[in-house]
């Protein structure tokens, strides 16, 4: 078995996805790329990162997606989005072990470096409690926000890569941030990545 070069991570909105990749990457001493991607394809493609971000969420069910780009003549923008941002995501993995967040990463690099591919998900409760604390999210709009959230990102990883986002055949492994902790997933992702060294 070859070493695991890199590690792609994919996430419930508010189940702290992004603060595990941070804690692994540190742990690991590799990089963590998470939005530094939109910001990259944003500066390539001569637009800003807010634009990336609607067009990622103009993504619906596949077919909706296409005539729907294709009517507001959008569809080449949306497809450069994501060929920018998957040639940003194989540089990254190309230059030696890292992390990445989001994205489609573990699809993009299945061709490219052997990759861990995680999904980290976590109970409604502990992702509202952490909507409202560090997003600012009323209490009361907290659960609707979760889970458009969570459609735009299965949406956008759906039509790009033609899986099921929250199926746990997508992915090596599934963690529970409510019941390991963000420490305790990032120190499983750490303790996988050097298994694989052995």
């Amino acid at each position: 078995m070859s070493k695991i070069n890199a590690v792609a991570i994919e996430r419930q909105y508010c189940s702290g996805g992004s603060e595990i990749g941070r804690k692994a990457a540190e742990l690991l001493g590799v990089p963590c790329y998470d939005r530094e991607i939109v910001d990259q394809a944003a500066e390539r493609l001569n637009i800003s990162p807010e634009e990336i971000k609607r067009f990622e969420e103009l993504v619906m069910s596949p077919i909706k997606a296409q005539l729907h780009l294709r009517r507001e003549n959008q569809l080449d923008m949306f497809e450069k989005v994501f060929a920018a941002e998957t040639e940003i995501i194989a540089e990254c993995a190309r230059r030696g072990p890292c992390i990445i967040v989001g994205r489609c990463a573990g699809y993009i690099l299945k061709n490219i470096t052997r990759t861990l591919k995680v999904y980290v998900y976590a109970s409604p409760e502990s992702r509202i409690e952490r909507a409202v604390n560090e997003h600012g999210i009323s209490f009361d709009d907290a659960d609707s926000v979760l889970r458009r959230y969570d459609k735009k990102r299965g949406d956008y990883f759906n039509v790009n890569t033609r899986q099921n986002w929250s199926s746990m055949q997508s992915y090596d492994i599934c963690l529970n941030s409510t019941a390991l902790g963000t420490d305790g997933c990032a120190r499983t992702i750490f303790d996988m990545v050097k298994a694989s060294e052995k």
